[in-house]
């Protein structure tokens, strides 16, 4: 009796054994689930060539998380499942758009000209990124990038987060404390500043130094001992003790 369950036992550790190291479970197949259109399915596919032919049941899923968020700069998240024999499942969720975006040259800051056919974004972590226009996206608000220094190139951090978040944070201070309708945005990435252009055709200019609170106080406090109308160009907030305006 018991020589029969032994050698049940190991006719089922032989077979398991046979079919874990069994040429049939490796990788062939990549099935790759996106939920976004800008993600391109064969450039995913063609990242994780390297993992064809290796052994699924070995595989870690964490090394091949890996590879895909050192090459797609704007990856939110990612899911890997196994399913066996052969296939590698892979679903990926890119970061949001949050803007399009104008790389101005610093000699010709009135010229918003666009980089080339296809279109300029900025994803909500800052990063850079060139795709083909999706029709949802045309309303998102444009972003002017001076004072860059060395061009930018796809897959950069362009902006740090924190001065995304920042001037939002700005734009709606300005609309629900003065009433203002923000009609456009510059960003100037060495100086960390940004300005923002008023409907009514002025703008005003913030930095990252000193709390936004303290410019917007420098704002109230300078829209009650100057008329306005006076201003041409801009209002600057961004010096300590003074509102310096043009």
């Amino acid at each position: 009796m018991w020589w029969i369950l032994i050698t049940l036992f190991g006719l089922i550790l032989l077979g398991f054994g046979l079919l874990i190291f069994s040429p049939l479970i490796q990788v062939r197949e990549v099935k790759v689930v996106r939920f976004d259109s800008r993600l391109d399915i064969e450039e995913v596919q063609k990242i994780l060539t390297p993992f064809f032919g290796k052994h699924l049941f070995f595989l870690p899923t964490h090394e091949v998380a890996s590879t895909l968020e050192d090459a797609i700069k704007d990856l939110e998240d990612i899911s890997i499942s196994k399913l066996y024999p052969s296939e590698l499942s892979v679903k990926i969720k890119l970061d949001p758009l949050i803007s399009r975006i104008k790389i101005i040259d610093p000699d010709q800051e009135s010229d918003l000209t666009s980089t080339g056919a296809t279109v300029d974004y900025l994803t909500d972590e800052g990063v850079y990124v060139i795709v083909p226009l999706p029709e949802d996206s045309k309303s998102l608000p444009v972003i002017g990038i001076v004072d860059w220094g060395v061009r930018p190139v796809e897959g950069d951090v362009l902006v740090v987060p924190r001065l995304l978040e920042r001037m939002s944070e700005t734009e709606k201070a300005l609309s629900e404390q003065f009433g203002h309708s923000i009609a456009g945005r510059t960003v100037y990435i060495r100086a960390q500043e940004y300005h923002l252009h008023l409907d009514k055709g002025i703008d005003i200019w913030f930095d990252m130094v000193s709390p936004l609170d303290e410019q917007l106080l420098r704002y109230r406090t300078f829209l009650k001992s100057v008329n306005t109308e006076e201003v041409k160009k801009y209002i600057d907030l961004r010096v300590s003790d003074r509102v310096v305006y043009k």
